[in-house]
């Protein structure tokens, strides 16, 4: 039977803390999300020592807690575990400690990820989280490569049992440890209630780190490494939210090019039935769908510049942890470049695919625009030929009442002159009158028409 030392599971739970555009209700609201994670006497904690509150709002790493770390249970020895609560710039940190100080089997870990899940409470990170499960060997130098990767996969089994099929993405050296990753990075869509408001978060599915460390004394130097580790899962989680969020918005800008385009279909028919009235009304409801279009056009163009600077960030954090693991632990050592791999993920695949969707939005952005503004500019000629066509009309009534006006006062005299004596028109001066207008106005009008036109 394989047996393990001290097996203890990290947790790295993000939220975020403020987004663009939110009030002091909303940072509140999103403050009392995070602090849900944490057992009531350490909300209190959190609440009196009010860490964040004395910091500018621009920040890149501070305690929520003075005495930094708070047991899991405040009854507790400290033994089996602790939270480290942690401001990162917009977003919140928190490391959640849970660990077994003897000799267990690989299987052990589902009983910590239990006690794990009483404590969140079904509260769930709307940034990501990583599992980093960590333990050592009593016999390290007698235990092949292979047996400590067999290890590995069984703590990893004890976590998702669900899983048929383990294969790690990446495996090298931490300050002696053998280390592990294997990611999941098909994005979850969950719901989340922050304060009264119901949000979608999009994460990262699975992300899990498995270190076996050879001996109690390499073990124990992982703790000085917690804060370089929390910083990098930030930046990784970051850049998998940020490239969630740009496929929630892409979808949203397909959406609204379609509606524009159907109703351009739509106005088609009206055109030809000339319903010039309608068509500006679906003109008017045009704008409001390219507002909404071009705002979630920047929004991607933000979330695009947001994964560039994590994806920098994390970079140097990796370079920096590398470096400092190498110095400080010099007898063994780190090779780590494994994780890289996120980095070029990262690069060849989110922001290549969001520099083509801002490229096919763009292009379609200026084709909807031409379309409705060549649509305005024939609405608007139509119009102006109606408002031409009625001007005309009357000034050519206008010609005919002019015309009745040199009548004398006596209109059935005038009309005895040109019709027969007692012809019916003579007789019913509304009806001479109206007859002198169209006569005259008709005469202008294929006048102005026909002979003007060709002089």
């Amino acid at each position: 039977m394989t047996h393990i030392i001290n097996p203890t599971i990290d947790l790295f739970l993000y939220d975020l803390r403020n987004s663009l555009g939110d009030d002091e209700k909303d940072i509140e609201q999103k403050r009392q999300y995070f602090y849900q994670k944490f057992h009531p006497t350490v909300q209190e904690k959190l609440k009196q020592d009010g860490q964040e509150n004395n910091q500018g709002i621009e920040v890149e790493y501070i305690h929520l807690l003075k005495s930094t770390y708070a047991l899991l249970d405040p009854n507790s020895s400290g033994e089996d575990g602790y939270y480290y609560p942690v401001r990162l710039g917009d977003s919140y940190g928190l490391l959640l400690e849970v660990a077994e100080p003897a000799t267990k089997t690989p299987e052990y870990f589902a009983e910590l990820r239990e006690k794990i899940e009483q404590k969140l409470g079904g509260n769930t990170p709307t940034l990501g989280q990583t599992w980093m499960l960590s333990a050592y060997l009593p016999n390290s130098s007698e235990t092949t490569p292979e047996e400590i990767e067999k290890i590995a996969k069984q703590c990893y089994k004890a976590i998702f049992p669900n899983d048929k099929k383990i294969e790690f993405d990446g495996k090298g050296e931490f300050i002696g440890a053998t280390i592990f990753e294997e990611s999941d990075y098909t994005l979850k869509q969950d719901m989340v209630k922050v304060g009264n408001k119901e949000t979608f978060t999009v994460v990262q599915t699975k992300h899990i780190v498995i270190a076996i460390y050879p001996d109690e004394a390499t073990f124990n130097k992982l703790s000085g490494f917690y804060v370089d580790w929390m910083r990098l899962f930030y930046f990784h989680h970051k850049i998998v939210w940020g490239y969630g969020q740009t496929r929630i918005l892409s979808i949203q800008i397909k959406e609204q090019f379609s509606q524009i385009q159907t109703k351009i279909e739509s106005i088609e028919g009206k055109r030809q039935s000339n319903k010039l009235e309608e068509i500006s009304d679906v003109l008017s409801e045009f704008q409001a769908i390219i507002n909404h279009y071009t705002q979630n056009l920047n929004n991607l163009k933000f979330q695009q510049g947001t994964i560039e600077i994590n994806l920098s960030n994390y970079d140097k954090r990796l370079e920096t942890l590398q470096k400092k693991a190498t110095e400080k632990v010099t007898i063994n050592k780190t090779a780590i470049s494994f994780l890289e791999d996120f980095s070029i993920l990262a690069n060849e695949k989110y922001l290549l695919q969001i520099a083509r969707d801002l490229q096919n939005f763009d292009q379609g952005l200026l084709l909807l625009e031409g379309n409705i503004n060549a649509i305005r500019s024939q609405v608007e000629i139509e119009k102006a030929k109606n408002d031409q066509n009625f001007q005309e009309l009357i000034s050519v009534v206008g010609t005919g009442v002019a015309v009745l006006s040199f009548i004398g006062n006596d209109p059935k005299k005038e009309c005895e002159l040109i019709f027969p004596k007692n012809f019916f028109i003579c007789e019913s001066t509304l009806l001479l009158k109206v007859t002198i207008i169209l006569t005259a106005s008709i005469f202008v009008w294929f006048f102005r028409k026909y002979i003007l036109k060709r002089s």
